[in-house]
């Protein structure tokens, strides 16, 4: 009989075995899952708050543009216009900048004046690449 008894309690050992694994894999899978969703969430909201910290960027800059006196506003809209027809789809080179500063200062004279007066308020340079203190 005891060799009956031993037949037995492998028999029963192996289903248990087989439930654990399978019971394993299940919780595996939806850990898996779980991670893989947490994974998709944190994107998203990394995405979202991306884009919202863009549109409060965009939004604070045409606040303060609003408030510019429109001379500047023109001078402005001048020099962006003058800098896109000579360098179309790229930002020039600071000296490249300087350069073509100096050209649009010689055809509008007055707007480079404007943009030139806002630049060393703000902390900018239009000349040699110096801060706007040492200008």
């Amino acid at each position: 009989m005891a060799t009956s008894n031993s037949g037995l309690r492998s028999e029963g050992l192996l289903p248990a075995v087989g439930v654990g694994a399978c019971v394993y894999f299940a919780l595996s899978a939806v850990s898996l899952g779980t991670l893989g969703l947490v994974g998709v969430g944190a994107g998203v909201g990394y995405g979202v708050g991306s884009w919202a910290m863009d549109r409060l960027k965009q939004k604070r800059c045409e606040k303060q543009m609003d408030r510019l006196p429109a001379e500047l506003k023109a001078a402005l809209g001048q020099w962006q216009a003058f800098l896109a027809a000579r360098c179309p789809n790229r930002q020039p080179s600071a000296a490249e900048a300087e350069g073509l500063f100096a050209e649009f200062a010689q055809i509008e004279p007055f707007c480079a004046q404007q943009v030139q007066q806002f630049v060393v308020v703000h902390g900018g340079s239009t000349s040699r690449g110096q801060p706007a203190a040492e200008v």
